[in-house]
């Protein structure tokens, strides 16, 4: 399954900022959480100094979700 995520934190220029990432999981990846440390692993590999992941199905995300031009955001895996 593809979990749409968004990371909260300070950008590379040391700006706070937002990071939209695509997750690629398991169910039980998902129900474990792990999907929310691999979209904070893929911030941080981008220089992002990642505070908190918050995903589609959550409130926080359900706010940004229609933000972000997702057709243009990284797939990682979990």
């Amino acid at each position: 399954m593809i979990v749409k995520c968004i990371v909260s934190g300070i950008n590379a220029n040391g700006e706070p900022d937002f990071y939209f990432v695509k997750v690629n999981c398991t169910q039980k990846q998902y129900d474990n959480e792990l999907h929310y440390r691999a979209a904070k692993n893929a911030a941080d590999d981008e220089g992002y100094e990642s505070f908190i992941a918050f995903d589609e199905n959550d409130s926080a995300g359900k706010a940004i979700l229609d933000k972000f031009e997702w057709d243009s955001a990284s797939t990682v895996i979990a």
